[in-house]
């Protein structure tokens, strides 16, 4: 009776242990896990907080020259003390309580003091460029290339939209995925944009949700540097990592492969309004009537043969 119920025990703890990894791995495969601890407000409670979020605020307030104690991940009194001598210096109401316009206070003051010296001093003349084959991200000054960094791109089922963009917002608190920064661009048919990630591994390959992810650092470097209307231009194929086939498109698909072959179509004259990345009732009648003008039977998609016949 007693090794059954030791056998009972061994199994039930194999079986919870590969329901963990389980649940791990399908987090880390969504686009954004949230990490419960982004975005809550510290302030010293007994017991006290603790968490990454507070390692990182010690880690800052360190760099700032507030804070002198360890690195503990504990929102304790010294660090209760530091918050309030960084709030008095940046004009804010000296509480010790990290809310969000204290942190964004604090990372701006971290970003001046890291970074300044090393971007370009006119924000108007930067414009970043992205590049698919080479997995790079490069900051311009006018004409000039500034610095160059490397990226990680969206995967092949989830490519990352080539085209003309800019920025369209800044967050310096994302979701925990998306590590430290975000900057968000105006792709109609997505939530896209540069940020930073929690698996730095991944970086030099095509491994994201159709996202520009960089090195925590690097983000961190050249965010203050763009603005709100920073042109990005991504150079590449629609299609996903270079090399790979087209994904079979139909009704209801969207993203930079239905863009071009809605482009394609309008340039054949099927489709008559401007292109926006969705398949939907308009885009169902042109692949159905370019299939018709051209003897394809079967469903109405988009495959190898009607790629082929538009050109791609």
């Amino acid at each position: 009776m007693k090794y059954s119920r030791l056998g009972a025990i061994s199994i039930t703890f194999v079986v919870l242990y590969f329901a963990l990894i389980s649940t791990s791995e399908a987090l880390q495969n969504l686009a954004c896990p949230l990490n419960p601890e982004q975005g809550r407000i510290l302030f010293l409670k007994e017991p006290n907080i603790s968490g990454r979020d507070v390692a990182e605020l010690q880690e800052r307030l360190k760099a700032l020259g507030y804070y002198g104690g360890a690195i503990n991940s504990v929102y304790d009194d010294e660090t209760s003390q530091a918050v309030a001598s960084a709030q008095e210096n940046l004009d804010l109401h000296p509480d010790g309580t990290v809310d969000q316009i204290t942190l964004q206070a604090l990372v701006a003051a971290t970003d001046q003091k890291l970074f300044k010296s090393r971007m370009p001093a006119v924000p108007e003349k930067v414009s970043v460029i992205i590049d698919m084959d080479r997995l790079s991200l490069t900051i311009f000054d006018g004409t000039e290339p500034v610095r160059q960094y490397p990226v990680a791109m969206g995967k092949y089922e989830t490519p990352t939209p080539v085209g003309n963009w800019e920025i369209v917002s800044k967050s310096m608190n994302p979701a925990d995925a998306m590590g430290t920064r975000w900057l968000g661009l105006n792709i109609p048919y997505g939530n896209y944009g540069i940020h930073g990630t929690n698996a730095p591994g991944s970086i030099g390959s095509f491994a994201s949700h159709g996202c520009i992810r960089m090195h925590n650092v690097n983000v961190e470097e050249i965010f203050p540097s763009v603005t709100v209307g920073t042109a990005v231009t991504i150079i590449g194929t629609p299609f996903g990592a270079p090399g790979t086939p087209p994904s079979i498109l139909r009704l209801g698909s969207k993203g930079p492969d239905v863009l071009e072959v809605q482009r394609s179509l309008k340039r054949l004259g099927y489709l008559k309004w401007n292109p926006d990345g969705f398949w939907g009732e308009g885009t169902e009648k042109a692949v159905k009537k370019f299939r018709q003008d051209n003897d394809l039977k079967g469903m109405i998609v988009v495959d190898e043969e009607v790629f082929k016949l538009l050109g791609f």
